[in-house]
């Protein structure tokens, strides 16, 4: 999966904007992709949060996908995110097209994806977030 071109996706997100992968050419993107009924998801969630607010380089776009198509009940996402307070942006999934594009198969999971588009890696709930923020930061001074 490293070093390939990103699946382009076209979601929207719980307000009703549109994203593509290609509105943010040039950037780096960290796609965080969850459900609201898993345990893990729970537990890294509040430091993504955290992380997305004090994210304050603009050559990095933050989204977290929701997977609808792994979801009982797609609309509770609504919920969990008035109940939580997080800031960052929610694209939902059309099903499950975005996660099987990325070849995901278990959530939460980062992808990073670099400023020319391409796969910088994929990583599953096993990782440390540190690890994580620490390939971002490979791929800002590279950039």
């Amino acid at each position: 999966m490293k070093g390939r071109k990103a699946p382009i996706f076209h979601l929207t997100d719980l307000e009703g904007r549109l994203h593509s992968l290609s509105d943010y050419r040039g950037k780096v993107v960290w796609l965080e992709f969850w459900v609201t009924w898993c345990p893990a998801c729970q537990e890294t969630l509040p430091k993504k949060d955290l992380l997305y607010r004090s994210l304050q380089n603009p050559g990095v776009v933050f989204l977290t996908v929701n997977v609808t198509g792994r979801e009982a009940d797609p609309e509770k996402v609504w919920e969990v995110m008035k109940q939580t307070g997080y800031g960052f942006p929610v694209l939902r999934d059309k099903g499950r097209q975005t996660y099987d594009a990325y070849g995901l198969t278990s959530v939460p999971a980062s992808v990073l994806i670099n400023a020319q588009g391409e796969i910088h890696g994929i990583y599953d709930e096993t990782v440390p977030l540190t690890h994580v923020i620490g390939e971002l930061g490979k791929l800002l001074s590279s950039a």
